[in-house]
């Protein structure tokens, strides 16, 4: 009797190749899945960081505009805006909170509204100026000199242990004239 018909079939070694490609061919499917997950999450971070930063520099640049003074002390962390009404003055201030990283708008007569959120560690500056340019490191004797405010801020927004962490992301405004306040002596 001769075995003239083999028995159909896959043996071990040809399974453990087909087994081996397959997770290779996987592996490679599922890294490149997770590096795309990874870049859009890391995208739509920066997107929100930069939506966030234009809006609080046009809220700021806006206030600042229209404000005849400050009221208060001001601080390199906070501002009290006095704004011209039709009935008399009304006030804004903005505060930042460097525990929960964010820069809140907290106008007299309405509802505070966090404008910024994701601030990184003394990430937020505002910046005083006199007639000249020249910036204020104290505030407290100054506050009739002072002309030009801006504001700087750095957010950052993700995780660096699920690669979705963004860069720092960094923006200034420009220095920005208080209404009525000349730049001449």
């Amino acid at each position: 009797m001769s075995l003239s018909n083999p028995s159909k079939g896959f043996t071990l070694v040809e399974l453990l190749v087909g087994a081996t490609l397959s997770a290779a061919v996987m592996a490679a499917v599922l890294s490149s899945y997770i590096f795309v997950g990874r870049n859009l999450a890391r995208l739509a971070n920066q997107q929100t960081l930069d939506a966030e930063g234009r809006r609080t520099l046009a809220y700021f640049a806006q206030d600042i505009r229209l404000a005849s003074g400050i009221s208060g002390t001001p601080s390199a962390t906070s501002v009290t805006l006095s704004l011209p009404t039709s009935t008399g003055t009304t006030t804004v201030a903005y505060s930042y909170n460097s525990g929960a990283g964010t820069l809140t708008r907290t106008p007299a007569s309405g509802t505070a509204q966090v404008l910024l959120r994701n601030i990184t560690a003394s990430g937020l500056t505002i910046r005083y100026y006199d007639t000249s340019g020249n910036p204020y490191t104290t505030y407290v004797d100054y506050l009739s000199g002072i002309k030009q405010i801006s504001l700087e801020f750095s957010t950052q927004l993700g995780t660096a242990g699920n690669g979705t962490q963004t860069k720092v992301y960094e923006l200034a405004s420009n220095r920005l004239i208080l209404r009525n306040q000349t730049l001449l002596p």
